[in-house]
């Protein structure tokens, strides 16, 4: 690469910015741009999602719904180009100041939308990855004494015998089970109602349970049983 100038330091300002750019990423893809507004690119990352299929759909959905809701608020009129460091850095303090759980979603798809943009070559750089850290305050968790316990359990037995029954879900007989299976493994209830016959070992000295899926519920589809990714290839058929 050659350039000119009228002095030796014009001819090389002048290369440098040749050499400036060349280095400048063009869009690959003919849809988006650095000027592309930036909804433009959160409907080419879940279209990009959705082809490639290597998450689940649940995960992809929880992904579309914090974009929807806590980043496109704020960045819907901006182009790529113009989401920087500051701007982005700025947006998850303010999430922070709301709470950790919306900042740290935020950050999330935030960062794999404007990843999919450079990996693309419509971005030259993720401005995410130059955001400061987030930092949580210690948090104490709360735990039920065995006076509460012993409240819920006479609450549930009292429900499931239908003593002061008024109105809203009839009992079924299977409340005070979950709960004790719940209290006695510290799984989440979605674990617990996934938990089949097989999965239950009483004969053996020390019996066990063993929690290989998850009860999924999404929003316009039935209810069903998934097993956890990590035993799905060795977890036996419902």
């Amino acid at each position: 690469m050659q350039a000119t100038g009228s002095s030796a330091k014009a001819a090389e300002r002048a290369l440098k910015g040749k050499l400036a750019e060349t280095t400048h990423v063009q869009p690959t893809n003919g849809y988006l741009t650095p000027d592309s507004p930036f909804p433009h690119l959160v409907k080419y990352w879940l279209d990009d999602i959705d082809a490639e299929g290597r998450i689940s759909k649940t995960t992809r959905n929880l992904h579309e719904r914090n974009m929807r809701t806590l980043v496109l608020p704020v960045f819907q009129f901006l182009t790529l180009r113009a989401i920087g460091v500051v701007r982005c850095d700025q947006f998850i303090k303010q999430m922070a100041k709301l709470s950790y759980s919306r900042a740290k979603q935020s950050r999330v798809v935030l960062r794999l939308a404007l990843e999919q943009a450079v990996r693309h070559e419509i971005l030259p750089t993720n401005p995410m990855d130059h955001v400061d850290r987030l930092h949580r305050e210690p948090h104490i968790s709360d735990a039920l004494t065995a006076v509460e316990v012993n409240k819920i359990r006479t609450a549930i037995a009292r429900w499931e015998a239908g003593v002061g029954y008024i109105s809203g879900p009839r009992p079924d007989g299977q409340l005070g089970s979950i709960v004790e299976v719940m209290l006695g493994t510290s799984v989440r209830i979605g674990e617990v109602l996934a938990i089949r016959r097989l999965d239950v070992d009483v004969t053996s000295a020390v019996p066990s349970i063993r929690l290989a899926g998850t009860i999924v519920s999404r929003k316009g589809e039935p209810t069903f049983r998934q097993d956890h990714p990590k035993t799905a290839s060795r977890a036996t058929p419902p």
